[in-house]
């Protein structure tokens, strides 16, 4: 597999090979949004596992921002501590990893934010998802949000992260923007694609002013929106041409959200050949062609004959996997060792179920079988 294990870099990161652990929801902190012990675990073993670039779990960069429950925060210099804590403990087993920042906005659960607020979106529309009924931000919330990016973006530089990733897809706040569904102000920040980039290329701007123009800052961005009134193909990549005018260095192409239908969801199920896996390689393929930066592919990638041939074909610059690293996260150094058979993931989604408890995301298949031993 000779294009997995090429080095690469983005701007001044340099990266061992082209795997990417995709953000996945972790359940590694507490009720205010620190990390927990098991953060710096999980993550290191990542590292010691040999992956390119470790994305963490989507961390609230307000507190209003909270989705689900065990979520890490990043929404005050309080949390740099453990944010350290996790950085350093791939650091020692020389990994990169980037801080994923995301508002969930509409999908926000008001029972776990940590001090009072209020249900932030676009517009008042309410979610398919949370069914919450959003207040409408007004431009100095806005601002405040976009200062909240910026702001979380210089506490991971400070905690050693070694690039950001923003979250812009599955239905949260940026997305939210984008998408004609969820965004229907008559303001600057609405109207057509053109108008609703402008929250997101101003909290490009904001961040980029904190952290320097070598810092790399990648984004996680919905190729499709698979939901009426959402994010179409042609707008995603009107979206993603404007982000490499604006300085992205990559982009990991998903689509859908929990709200979409099962057979839609980013994370699908029942994934058994090769022929159901990289279900959005061609979106990947797509913005690449467009936007002429770094692209991720993320999608159900599960074997080396796939990653080979999503590289050699330009499909994408880098393969994006999460499920398959929470039941193997030494999955990268298996294949370098010679032992190619595919991911022992079985696409059922009960890790997320596991990182609920609060100990950690685990892969349930694995605890089941150990505890019929």
């Amino acid at each position: 597999m000779p294009e997995l294990f090429e080095k690469t870099a983005l701007k001044s990161l340099e990266l061992e090979n082209r795997s990417v652990r995709s953000a996945t929801w972790s359940g590694v902190g507490d009720a205010k949004g620190h990390v927990t012990d098991r953060g710096p675990e999980i993550y290191g073993d990542l590292a010691r596992g040999g992956v390119g670039l470790i994305i963490t779990g989507f961390q609230y960069v307000m507190p209003n921002g909270v989705g689900i429950v065990h979520q890490v925060g990043n929404y005050d210099d309080s949390q740099i501590d453990g944010l350290t804590r996790l950085t350093s403990a791939v650091h020692v087993e020389n990994g990169k990893v980037a801080a994923q920042l995301v508002h969930t906005g509409t999908k926000a659960n008001a029972k776990l934010f940590p001090e009072p607020g209020r249900i932030w979106g676009p517009s008042p529309v309410t979610d398919p998802l949370s069914g919450n009924l959003a207040d409408e931000m007004s431009s100095g919330e806005i601002t405040q949000l976009i200062e909240a990016y910026a702001a979380a973006a210089s506490r991971s530089k400070k905690a050693g992260f070694d690039a950001i990733q923003l979250h812009g897809a599955h239905g949260y706040g940026i997305n939210q923007f984008l998408s004609g569904f969820f965004n229907r102000r008559g303001d600057g920040y609405g109207g057509d694609i053109k108008r609703r980039y402008r929250f997101l290329g101003e909290v490009m701007e904001a961040v980029r002013g904190e952290v320097g123009n070598d810092f790399p800052v990648l984004i996680k961005l919905s190729g499709h929106d698979y939901h009426e009134g959402g994010l179409v193909p042609d707008e995603s990549l009107y979206v993603a041409r404007r982000l490499a005018d604006d300085g992205i260095d990559a982009i990991e192409v998903s689509a859908g959200s929990r709200a979409s239908n099962e057979n839609l969801m980013p994370s699908r199920l029942h994934i058994r050949n090769e022929e159901d896996e990289a279900y959005l390689a061609d979106l990947a393929a797509m913005c690449k062609q467009a936007a002429r930066v770094p692209v991720m592919a993320v999608g159900g990638i599960r074997s080396p004959g796939v990653i080979s041939s999503i590289l050699s074909e330009g499909k994408a610059d880098y393969v994006a996997m999460c499920r398959p690293f929470i039941r193997e996260p030494h999955l990268i150094n298996r294949w370098k060792s010679g032992d190619l058979a595919g991911a022992t993931c079985i696409s059922c989604n009960g890790c997320f179920e596991a990182a609920a408890e609060g100990n950690g995301v685990y892969c349930m298949v694995d605890k089941k079988l150990k505890n019929r031993q």
